[in-house]
């Protein structure tokens, strides 16, 4: 089980237990309205199943990327967030624009990107604070080429040990506790990005509890940490 033990650990360790609630809970979600035909009478059959795989890759490797930090595999972590986000962006892309998802099932030279530069110029501008899931996927795919590893791996072996196994140890730097901490938040908010291409005017008393809670729990973290 990982555990922070940095300052305001108590409160981080928290909101780690609770997006781990939060990310069972909106799974189920999100696949019960997938599969509900009311809900989705507007798709052909071969694109309902391609938008249910899509999801259900974004989970696993949110599943995968706790399961990873659970057991001090940061780095390997790290693989699994940057396949979510890309799936986030993915089925955004395919939600938004229904021509999008079929030229990706019938287009072999699909361009994620190119969809998106289309969708950000037919739209109206943005605060420019608003979170961004391809900033924060370029951020972590710069970060799984290593491209910043003299900022991280000296502070993992500055006990004279270098671990050999896929873990990172027992004792995580304060440093990568702190990259740890910002990694579970900016995933919180991706993943209601992603959660609210499922919003259908309203929402399971449990999963509308969960979501409160979280949500409180993240406008305490922007508090403490502004």
């Amino acid at each position: 089980m990982f555990e922070f033990t940095i300052k305001n650990r108590k409160f981080l360790n928290d909101f780690y237990m609770e997006f781990k609630e939060y990310v069972r809970n909106a799974y189920g979600f999100t696949a019960k309205f997938l599969i509900t035909p009311a809900l989705m009478e507007q798709y052909k059959e071969q694109e309902k199943l391609t938008l249910i795989l899509i999801n259900k890759s974004v989970y696993q490797n949110i599943f995968n990327m706790m399961a990873q930090l659970d057991n001090n595999m940061v780095f390997s972590s790290l693989s699994c967030l940057e396949n979510a986000l890309y799936n986030i962006r993915l089925y955004h892309a395919l939600k938004i624009n229904k021509n999008n998802l079929y030229k990706y099932m019938t287009d072999e030279y699909f361009d994620l990107k190119k969809c998106e530069e289309i969708a950000e110029r037919n739209t109206e501008l943005k605060d420019k604070n608003e979170f961004s899931v391809i900033d924060f996927y370029n951020d972590i795919k710069s970060k799984n080429r290593f491209e910043d590893i003299k900022s991280i791996l000296p502070q993992e072996i500055n006990d004279g040990s270098l671990y050999m196994g896929l873990s990172n140890g027992n004792e995580l730097s304060e440093k990568l506790q702190d990259k740890i901490r910002g990694y579970i938040i900016s995933m919180y908010r991706a993943l209601d990005y992603h959660n609210q291409m499922f919003f259908n005017g309203g929402i399971d008393a449990d999963t509308e509890e969960i979501e409160g809670k979280i949500y409180k729990k993240f406008m305490d973290y922007v508090r403490m940490y502004a």
